[in-house]
């Protein structure tokens, strides 16, 4: 390509990531300056836990350590409430796309950065940190495996990467950059001992309470809060002049109670990211058959089934339209968040009736009939005459728990057997499916910024992160390469739903709903932004100011 045609190409993908709101070729941060100084205040913040200490590259990492290692480690890129990644600033000055072919990214370090312990914040700490990254069995790593090379210029401050073969979400990169000779692995005692260089330094941490302290250092947003501290605890404090905020991906009908009826606070349901599925094992005898797959899927009421969880609390999921994207992202293609409990919910996707995402009791009793399999007076029986019972591996939440028992009813209901085996988390409830041992499983898939994620289950090597599918299907795995080489999000998006659609018609996952979140924060509280999930919460922090006490509950 000549340079001529380069400098286009870059134009054009400029220009697609712009309309589409995301950061467009550079992550330089801009800054403006609040109008109160909320250094001498005491911010208490709760989180769902336990915390476990793991860094950003460990596959036991949860959200809210990521959220905590945001605060703490400098990234290139970190997540705006609407989840869209933005040029973070501090340390890593700014990331730049200069090149299309081949790929490149000069990263660009901001001077007289130090680490905690004094150790000088340099290039040199990107490439350590992509020698590491590059090296993992993990989801993670994908994009750093991705990066043929890296050099060091401009003294230091200045790191190129060159890629091996396009790399579109090359945003997800170099997010809580650990210090070289960090203690790796999750450890809370280990995360308290790391070095630091974000907003905020590590005082004191447990696996239920981390206390940081305002880094004196960090030049952007002087007049954040002095001191933060996080828990695990769900409990209002009982002082009202407590400044708090809290994100919860789980909701309970005395929570709204208890904070629609407190004046301290406000509150609202939004919706997290993760989606509730039901997948179904490609490599089980019994839902092979792509007729049973159909038949388990239709044979669930899923309205039904959100409303009775979550009916009573005022606010309901809709019916999940995707199996890659959460119901909060920009680009999830049905009807998005949460909904009133007494209305109707509707699909926006077109021919919803013969694409395979309505729910359908009879026509799961048609499918099964049409090929061969009998009912029986209590039972289902397979052409070959044996009895049809399917074995439902379920995570070990307690939504899964409820899910479960709402959909081995639901096929009850039709004379579906089934027997439910409880796993102990929600990769090897995945990794049960994908393996065979289950014929079916319900576990929370969970989402981030970018589809790739979600997509891994059904491409490339199964790590434990990638909550393994089993399924590998030659066209699933030429839309997921043509979407990761795409730089216009536009167009990308559409391999990514098209890849979505293919998965979901041939039944290998029934996407059920995306679990609502609850957001809670102090009336005191200023620009607290919906969002939908524990890092883009947590991410706000520093932004956040204390209202002056003429316009507190005005």
């Amino acid at each position: 390509m000549s340079r001529r045609l380069e400098r286009r190409a870059l134009l054009v993908a400029a220009l697609a990531l712009a309309s589409l709101g995301y950061p467009a070729l550079t992550s330089d941060a801009a800054h403006t300056p609040g109008g109160t100084n909320e250094n001498s205040h005491t911010l208490l913040v709760s989180l769902p836990g336990p915390f476990s200490g793991c860094t950003y590259l460990d596959q036991a990492a949860t959200a809210s350590d990521d959220a905590l290692n945001d605060l703490v480690t400098p990234s290139a890129f970190t997540t705006l409430p609407t989840g869209v990644l933005v040029g973070a600033g501090g340390p890593i000055a700014s990331a730049e796309l200069t090149s299309l072919s081949p790929e490149t990214v000069r990263y660009t370090v901001a001077p007289h950065q130090r680490w905690s312990d004094g150790r000088p914040f340099t290039a040199h700490d990107l490439v350590d940190w992509w020698r590491r990254a590059r090296q993992l069995s993990s989801v993670a790593s994908d994009g750093y495996r991705a990066i043929a090379s890296m050099r060091v210029s401009n003294h230091g401050r200045s790191a190129t990467a060159v890629f091996a073969h396009p790399y579109s979400t090359w945003t997800l990169l170099f997010r809580d950059v650990e210090a070289p000779r960090a203690s790796a692995g999750c450890s809370i005692a280990a995360f308290a001992a790391r070095p630091t260089l974000g907003p905020y330094e590590v005082r004191s941490a447990t696996p239920t309470r981390v206390v940081l302290v305002m880094n004196p250092h960090w030049p952007l947003d002087p007049n954040r809060f002095g001191r933060v501290v996080v828990t695990t605890s769900r409990t209002l404090p009982k002082r009202s002049t407590t400044l708090y905020a809290g994100f919860s991906t789980t909701v309970n009908q005395a929570e709204v109670l208890a904070t629609t009826s407190d004046p301290a606070v406000q509150s609202r349901i939004g919706s997290a990211s993760g989606i509730e599925e039901l997948t179904l094992s490609p490599r089980s005898p019994t839902t092979a058959p792509i007729a049973v797959r159909e038949a388990l899927s239709w044979a669930i009421a899923r309205q039904g089934l959100i409303g009775t969880i979550y009916g009573a609390y005022t606010y309901e999921p809709a019916a999940a339209q995707s199996a890659l994207y959460s119901q909060g992202q920009a680009q999830y293609p049905g009807f998005g968040g949460t909904n009133p409990s007494n209305t109707t919910t509707t699909t926006t996707i077109p021919d919803a009736t013969t694409n395979g995402l309505h729910d359908c009791p009879a026509c799961a009793v048609q499918v099964l009939t049409a090929n061969g399999y009998a009912q029986g007076a209590h039972a289902w029986f397979t052409p070959q005459g044996k009895r049809l019972v399917v074995r439902l591996a379920i995570g070990p939440s307690h939504l899964d728990h409820s899910v479960a028992y709402f959909i081995e009813r639901d096929w009850a209901r039709l004379g579906i057997q089934s027997a439910s085996v409880p796993e102990p988390t929600e990769v090897a409830t995945a990794q049960a499916v994908a393996a065979g041992r289950a014929d079916a499983g319900v576990l929370v898939r969970p989402t981030i910024e970018g589809p790739s994620y979600t997509a891994r289950s059904f491409v490339g090597p199964a790590y434990p992160d990638t909550y393994p599918s089993g399924v590998r299907l030659a066209g699933v795995i030429d839309l997921y390469n043509t979407a990761i080489a795409n730089f216009n999000p536009a167009t990308a998006t559409s391999s990514w739903l098209n890849l979505d659609r293919d998965v979901m018609n041939l039944f290998w996952v029934r996407p059920l709903f995306t679990p609502p979140s609850l957001e809670v924060w102090s009336t005191q509280l200023s620009v607290v932004a919906q969002t939908f999930s524990a890092p883009s919460f947590l991410d706000q922090v520093p932004t956040w100011t204390v209202l002056p006490p003429a316009t507190t509950g005005s």
